[in-house]
């Protein structure tokens, strides 16, 4: 039996998921720094499909609130593509903001695992898998506000993964003519000069 999904803007959809899982990260961001907690935990560690994926434009736009909270983002990419870039350099103040570290999975064979936000110690949402369309309707989501075990075990499996990705390049001293010499870079995918690139 084939279930029919009503058509839909899926622009719509994406903005609606990158605006629930902004709102999540803010709360984790907050419950972290708020009195009686771990004071020691100032992470936020990410894997996302690609730099368009919801999760990946939520950390983006809470670059300022990771900034003011002293907040280090980890973030491993499946898709190495020319939106990395921008998203890397597109904060308005990048000069004074800190970038996020960037690893890219270049293993087929890892691309079965799941999008994923771990904020804090506490906070951590579960998404679809990295093979998944992100802009079909039917996605996975799974929010847990306040799951201290989730959350260090999805720390574990992401810490896991890390070693098994690659880390992307800083390449701030390269001219933009140059990095057609590093391996995966197109002259017209140079993004700005002084910024770490991918």
């Amino acid at each position: 039996m084939q279930i029919n999904v009503p058509p839909g803007n899926n622009g719509d959809l994406q903005e609606a998921r990158e605006q629930r899982l902004t709102a999540f990260a803010a709360a984790g961001i907050e419950r972290s720094s708020g009195p009686g907690a771990d004071t020691g935990v100032k992470s936020v560690l990410a894997v996302a499909q690609c730099a368009d994926s919801p999760v990946a434009r939520a950390l983006l736009a809470l670059r300022p609130v990771f900034e003011a909270s002293g907040v280090k983002v980890r973030l491993v990419l499946s898709d190495d593509d020319a939106a990395l870039d921008p998203f890397i350099a597109s904060h308005p103040d990048a000069a004074a903001c800190s970038l996020p570290e960037v690893r890219i999975v270049r293993d087929p064979r890892l691309r079965d695992a799941h999008e994923q936000l771990i904020v804090g110690g506490a906070s951590v949402w579960f998404g679809d898998c990295l093979r998944r369309d992100i802009h079909r309707r039917d996605l996975f989501e799974q929010f847990l506000a306040d799951a201290p075990d989730a959350a260090r075990a999805a720390a574990h499996a992401f810490e896991q993964l890390w070693l098994r990705t690659e880390p992307c390049l800083a390449l701030p001293a390269l001219a933009s003519d140059s990095l057609s010499a590093v391996p995966g870079r197109k002259p017209g995918n140079t993004g700005p000069t002084g910024t770490a690139l991918c």
